[in-house]
């Protein structure tokens, strides 16, 4: 049966946000940037500088899947150094990353030898090693480019709601939107960090097919050819992607385009 395509119509933008400070031997994508600090401070000195010193939107970086040590330890170690990262053995908790995950959840890969007895780690050569909180490192801290909002609202309440946060069009914010499962596997371990099952994304219904608000995403769209029941809006969950009545209220990110 032939869908009935929406009315509205949307302003087909592309938007790009002023960059974060300028990495060092780091790279920047759509999600999340890394900036490696060149100087050697306490793992709180660190993490203060991350989140005070860098325009507050800053932390130090954490571990999001299996990969990212491999990641952040290249960066680090094309000046064979060891960079705190933020990972923490905290009293009662045990290992875990600031704002996230206790290390049981991650394939976690230490260093022989580690975890030792001090409580602060790092890494090193493509591993995880624990230093003493007060040992003098380089560091790694990341922005992240998503802005998770709690207040729950329809598919059209938040994508204006996102598009308001920075009024400037060439800065403008936008549903959570992804190129490749990379990226999507970005987005469901920020999902889980915000203890949430399932957000908008910036996917719709139009005239036919399914598009992106932002157009610099694109490829990833694994919705039905034809949504049922009105279903025309997109969602992400972690089972992956859902379509969706545009009127159900649910929480959603915001996505600040890197340059």
């Amino acid at each position: 049966m032939e869908n009935t395509c929406s009315q509205y119509l949307f302003l087909f933008l592309l938007s790009l946000s002023t960059s974060p400070p300028t990495p060092v031997a780091a790279s920047i994508d759509r999600l999340r940037s890394v900036l490696l600090l060149q100087y050697s401070v306490t793992w709180a000195e660190a993490k203060n500088w991350c989140r005070s010193q860098l325009d507050g939107n800053y932390d130090l970086a954490i571990q999001r899947n299996a990969l990212d040590i491999l990641y952040f330890s290249k960066i680090c170690n094309d000046l064979q150094t060891t960079c705190w990262v933020g990972l923490r053995d905290r009293q009662g908790i045990g290992w875990s990353w600031n704002n996230g995950p206790n290390i049981s959840r991650l394939d976690t890969n230490w260093s022989a030898g580690h975890p030792g007895s001090t409580n602060c780690g790092a890494v090193y050569k493509g591993k995880l090693v624990d230093h003493n909180c007060g040992k003098l490192l380089f560091s790694l801290c990341e922005y992240n480019h998503l802005v998770f909002v709690e207040e729950k609202k329809t598919w059209e309440e938040a994508l204006d709601h996102c598009r308001a946060l920075e009024p400037d069009a060439s800065k403008r914010m936008d549903l959570l939107s992804f190129r490749d499962e990379e990226e999507l596997s970005y987005a469901q371990e920020e999902m889980t960090r915000a203890q949430t099952e399932e957000v908008w994304i910036g996917l719709r219904w139009l005239a036919g097919r399914w598009l992106w608000m932002d157009r610099t995403a694109g490829g990833v769209i694994t919705l039905p050819e034809c949504p049922a029941n009105g279903n025309q809006c997109g969602t992400l969950s972690g089972g992956g992607q859902q379509a969706r009545s545009c009127v159900e209220k649910r929480r959603f990110f915001c996505l600040k385009q890197a340059n």
